[in-house]
């Protein structure tokens, strides 16, 4: 498998993104590659209005930002939106890791429950909870004191994601004629 420039832990940061975050999105430049991320207030760098914006991005980073959303601005075909994953995706990885372990399956069960119920009808409720729109994976071990559990989950969810993203990225190749 060919990987070229691209940075597989970025790739993989962004497709585990919070799948209802309009905050920043993600592309894969195509001549290279790359993943770049682009945050929101990233579009005042290519505003015609003057301001004081710090990204907080080196010089090439910012370039690298500002080709991104020009390019999708006039519609040039240079750059793959990264998907995220889907909450069905999401809520199948929790469902795998849950069957891996015996480990707290009572509370592990309880948060993909409240997970799924935000879903449905995210509300203050759910708020309270400290559960995020978008099904964020660290719910799911909420209220678990157990560093080496809340560990596995990480590496778990990493690992399944990086199947996912990688998959994803060999299908951009083929597109592209890349593959080799």
């Amino acid at each position: 498998m060919v990987h070229q420039n691209t940075n597989i832990e970025h790739l993989i940061s962004a497709f585990a993104y919070s799948f209802s975050s309009s905050n920043e999105t993600f592309y894969l430049r195509k001549r290279d590659l790359k993943v770049i991320g682009v945050h929101i207030f990233d579009y005042s760098l290519v505003s015609k209005c003057k301001s004081e914006y710090n990204s907080g991005l080196t010089s090439e980073e910012e370039q690298d930002v500002k080709e991104v959303i020009i390019a999708n601005e006039k519609r040039y075909n240079t750059h793959i939106l990264i998907p995220r994953l889907t909450k069905e995706q999401r809520f199948e990885i929790m469902k795998q890791f849950m069957t891996s372990t015996k480990d707290f399956n009572k509370e592990l069960s309880v948060n993909l429950q409240d997970l799924v119920d935000s879903t449905k009808n995210y509300g203050i409720s759910f708020f309270k909870k400290g559960i995020k729109p978008g099904v964020e994976m660290e719910y799911l071990s909420v209220g678990i004191d157990d560093n080496e559990l809340k560990s596995k989950w990480r590496e778990f969810y990493r690992n399944k994601t990086e199947i996912i993203a990688l998959a994803w990225l060999e299908k951009q190749k083929d597109i592209l004629g890349l593959k080799k």
